[in-house]
């Protein structure tokens, strides 16, 4: 049903951490939570009507001779949302990394993806995407489209050094202390900052540091308690983990990680309904 595919091209790697495709033939319903993510999704569907409300998706089938390519992004949330299926789906998803997609799509991130989920309006990638799900080499042509918008661009630096800084489980960096380290006064940080990742800075942060504890979790070979997973991923206390995590998944840590399930090997984390 899900298959997670990693880029041919070397460049492409550097900027997007999987592509995904996610076909359900028998028409089926299909529901699933997504949960926060540093990532960046982009998800072309052809035939189908999208709805939104209040952190839900629903995605219908709507099969007509005229059947046109929507593509969908996703901006950055604190909570999760309910994404929900109807119908034969076809999907083809590229899960950027942070600052990925901003080489590829000349325009701030928070302009084309300020919501939790939207349509990307974007001229040039949709009529490229009207052919896509006419080929039989769908992702090869993705990689070749992708490359030919790709646009390098140094501009990025700075910013690239605060996700270092607040991805880094060993320091507990506050916003105002990785300004002043890449000497940018803190409102011109802040709001440069959202422009290009479409959110600011210390939401940034609370889901970098919830995407550790997963990776702390689920990636270890170890069985990891609580009190472990919350000192390893920087949260201050266990009281305060049990907040952040509650507030991310609308769970407590210990129904969550036995409920979560991990797609395709370990690639994705979602909750399965």
């Amino acid at each position: 049903m899900i298959k997670t595919i990693a880029p041919e091209s070397e460049v492409l790697k550097k900027y997007i951490d999987t592509f995904y495709v996610f076909n359900s033939e028998s028409g089926e319903n299909f529901s699933y939570l997504a949960f926060p993510h540093t990532n960046t999704g982009l998800s072309f569907f052809k035939g189908v009507s999208i709805e939104r409300d209040n952190f839900h998706v629903k995605i219908h089938e709507q099969q007509t001779a005229e059947s046109k390519v929507c593509i969908e992004i996703l901006g950055k949330y604190t909570q999760p949302v309910f994404v929900n299926y109807e119908g034969k789906i076809d999907e083809i998803s590229v899960i950027f990394k942070p600052l990925g997609i901003n080489r590829f799509i000349c325009d701030d991130l928070v302009k084309i993806a300020g919501k939790y989920s939207q349509p990307l309006k974007n001229e040039q990638w949709l009529q490229w995407a009207a052919g896509l799900f006419d080929s039989d080499a769908g992702l090869e042509d993705l990689e070749k489209f992708l490359l030919s918008v790709f646009e390098e661009n140094g501009d990025f630096i700075k910013l690239e050094h605060a996700l270092t800084m607040f991805e880094n489980n060993e320091e507990d960096y506050s916003v105002a202390q990785v300004a002043e380290k890449l000497n940018m006064n803190l409102k011109t940080f802040q709001r440069n900052f959202t422009k290009m990742l479409a959110c600011s800075p210390s939401d940034y942060k609370r889901i970098a540091r919830f995407r550790n504890a997963l990776k702390t979790k689920f990636q270890s070979k170890e069985i990891k308690s609580l009190t472990s997973i919350t000192y390893e991923s920087n949260y201050s206390d266990q009281s305060y983990f049990i907040r952040e995590f509650r507030k991310m998944t609308n769970q407590n840590p210990k129904y969550f990680f036995k409920e979560a399930s991990l797609v395709d090997g370990e690639k994705i984390v979602w909750e399965i309904l």
